[in-house]
């Protein structure tokens, strides 16, 4: 937002004698100095203000269309704080910034904050938003004949671990009537899976956009199972717990800033997808289909929410891939804290 100017008050002198003019200039004057005094000094005092909020973005998503408009910018560097972003390929190593400190907020999908959250770290969920059907799935080369999840029995299938995408793995494959020891998971990251699918290493790929869409449009990939009405999943704006403590007041700041940048994409896909072009390199029709299934809009964590979160926190504590059972409950920040 920009600063507000103060605007002097024009003074009619025909009718005022030069006495009370200067009288009047004088406390006119007086005023507007005690008015910058006390800006300054209301600026100084908030201890609580950050000096910076320093933001971890990735290739798709609410945070990186924010860094894109500069929302954050025009709201808190008038009153004091620096905004800063840095770019992460994707959620893990976010929030292992976010953890060490370097980095106060992130997004996440439904499994790296898991995996956050049972390894300890100083993390917290602040806000939601539900996965849009189609940003998410499992994809094959069009020449392996692979048609269904059912077919992957036995085979390989490049994920990311810990990520949104090794949990839709795990769904997709309990709706196929499979579990996971049925595949070989091949932890990768993204950006090695397309030459691992290309070179027959391994038979599919599960993935989120715009990796999905790059992988279809690209690699000329069938997603075989994709995030609908049967598998659903969310992701997450997450918070350094250390900073959501001592900046709440910022914390809320920040998400009443992010809320209308979620309303405002859900009604401007073309913008969007033009936007993550020019910011990521990635093409615009890829971008464009990655937009046209994505979900922007931001919510607090209902106990719906919630319980969805605590049901995939169990479901990864079953079968090993996490040390210890979680609460997911106990990481949630309140929008009313």
């Amino acid at each position: 937002m920009p600063a507000i100017k103060d605007k002097m008050v024009s003074v009619l002198t025909v009718s005022l004698p030069r006495r009370r003019l200067l009288q009047d200039l004088a406390t006119a004057s007086l005023l507007l100095h005690a008015r910058a005094a006390f800006a300054q000094a209301g600026a100084g005092s908030d201890e609580k203000r950050p000096r910076e909020i320093r933001l971890a973005y990735q290739r798709g998503g609410i945070l990186v269309i924010a860094q894109q408009q500069k929302a954050l910018e025009s709201f808190f560097e008038p009153r004091g704080t620096e905004v800063v972003w840095k770019l992460f390929s994707y959620s893990n190593p976010a929030l292992e910034a976010v953890n060490v400190g370097s980095m106060d907020f992130s997004s996440s999908g439904n499994t790296p904050i898991i995996f956050a959250q049972a390894a300890g770290f100083d993390v917290q969920y602040a806000a939601a938003q539900r996965s849009g059907d189609g940003g998410e799935g499992i994809v094959v080369l069009p020449q392996s004949g692979i048609r269904h999840v059912g077919e992957l029995k036995g085979k390989k299938v490049a994920v990311a671990k810990g990520t949104s995408a090794h949990y839709f793995l795990v769904a997709a494959l309990q709706k196929a009537g499979l579990g996971y020891e049925d595949v070989t998971a091949v932890f990768l990251a993204p950006s090695d899976a397309p030459g691992a699918l290309l070179r027959g290493d391994v038979s599919a790929w599960a993935v989120w956009d715009p990796y999905l869409a790059l992988a279809q449009q690209k690699l000329g990939g069938r997603v075989i199972e994709a995030l609908g009405p049967d598998i659903k999943s969310y992701n997450f704006i997450v918070v350094r717990r250390g900073f959501a403590n001592e900046h709440p007041d910022a914390l809320k700041e920040a998400l009443a800033q992010l809320r209308p940048i979620g309303s405002w994409a859900q009604g401007h896909r073309d913008e969007i997808a033009q936007q993550l072009a020019e910011i990521t390199g990635i093409e615009l029709e890829t971008q464009r289909l990655a937009a046209e299934r994505a979900n922007y809009a931001i919510t607090p964590l209902t106990d719906d929410i919630i319980d969805s979160q605590q049901e995939v926190a169990d479901l990864f504590f079953k079968l090993g891939l996490i040390p210890k059972t979680i609460r997911v409950r106990d990481a949630v920040w309140s929008w009313q804290a």
